[in-house]
């Protein structure tokens, strides 16, 4: 290959887009027992879904062999498939009925694990959602799709901490959940 100049670049002289990372859509299924409570919920979420997280592959094990005085490396499988960070931060707004929906659909599924008002637990099949998310181009073309399967809610905060000090602070909501296993595609 010659100089780095532009026009011996592929990706410059075929005027390729580069990857956005504003550029993504979360949807958010809740579990069925909570989609009659919440028929917007999915539209809402997604309206309000501010940041979020596309996976990281795990790390693959490796195991060692040995003969005599050689030592040969195998890659083995992740210690763990499951997801456990994934987390998703949302617009706070309250409607005209005085209500803040994203906390109120979100903390509906947190209850579902625990209710801390009534001490309720619920088993998994009640507790699963999913949550796919999309990365797209400018034109809206989706060129990633990631679902993640079996998400349960395993904590949500942001609403703690309130304060005469900052007069121009927004509430937001931080979520984190964890799913069984995920899907990727992309092209």
């Amino acid at each position: 290959m010659g100089l780095a100049h532009f026009n011996a670049v592929d990706s410059h002289r075929e005027k390729w887009e580069p990857i956005h990372s504003n550029l993504f859509e979360v949807t958010i299924i809740l579990p069925t027992v909570l989609q009659s409570i919440h028929p917007n919920a999915t539209h809402l979420l997604l309206e309000n879904a501010k940041t979020a997280k596309f996976p990281a592959y795990p790390d693959l094990q490796s195991a060692t062999q040995k003969f005599k005085y050689s030592t040969r490396l195998f890659v083995m499988m992740p210690a763990s498939t499951s997801i456990e960070d994934l987390n998703i931060t949302f617009n706070l707004n309250q409607n005209d009925d005085y209500s803040i929906f994203c906390f109120k659909m979100l903390k509906d599924w947190y209850d579902l694990g625990w209710n801390n008002e009534t001490g309720t637990l619920h088993y998994k099949k009640n507790l699963v959602g999913d949550i796919i998310m999309h990365l797209h181009d400018k034109e809206g073309k989706v060129i990633r799709r990631v679902t993640y399967h079996n998400v349960m809610m395993k904590k949500f905060s942001g609403m703690e901490d309130v304060s005469w000090d900052d007069t121009t602070k927004i509430l937001e909501l931080s979520c984190d959940f964890i799913a069984d296993y995920f899907e990727d595609f992309y092209y």
